[in-house]
């Protein structure tokens, strides 16, 4: 059983530093702005996910089966912890914590880019009437649009 549970540390590993990869992707897709793209990694993200998910409800049935359980600092605490089974752990958890640090990283760019975008649109709206922007339809605008109620 404890083969059984190696593997399946293993395969979950695999699937972890393939997030990783596709975080580090998005954070370039991010960077360059390439949202048409950014989209499909977006995609492949939610479907890591949900094959991730599946893989540690397997494997903490088989831990349980096992007496196997996750203490405090996610040390493996039971019985018998076969060293194999204790390096598997070892390796997931440092795939599992590159990709949080790459998952934060992304954040931080995300918010970055807003933080640009924001004060971009602050600064449009600053400029006032003399300023030429571009309305909803695509065309050039100056100065206030629409009646004013003030001039009836």
């Amino acid at each position: 059983m404890s083969q059984s549970l190696i593997q399946n540390l293993s395969r979950e590993t695999e699937l972890v530093r393939e997030f990783s990869a596709v975080l580090g992707e998005e954070r370039k897709l991010l960077k360059t702005g390439d949202y048409h793209a950014l989209a499909a990694a977006l995609d492949r993200k939610v479907e890591l996910a949900g094959l991730l998910g599946a893989l540690t409800t397997a494997r903490e049935a088989q831990m349980g089966a096992l007496g196997i359980r996750v203490a405090a600092g996610g040390q493996l605490v039971g019985r018998h912890i076969d060293p194999g089974t204790e390096t598997a752990w070892r390796s997931l958890l440092l795939a599992a914590r590159t990709a949080r640090d790459g998952n934060e990283l992304n954040a931080a760019v995300v918010d970055a880019l807003r933080g640009y975008t924001d004060e971009a649109i602050q600064v449009l709206r600053q400029r006032g009437d003399t300023a030429t922007v571009y309305g909803r339809d695509g065309r050039t605008q100056t100065g206030p649009q629409g009646v004013s109620l003030a001039n009836g």
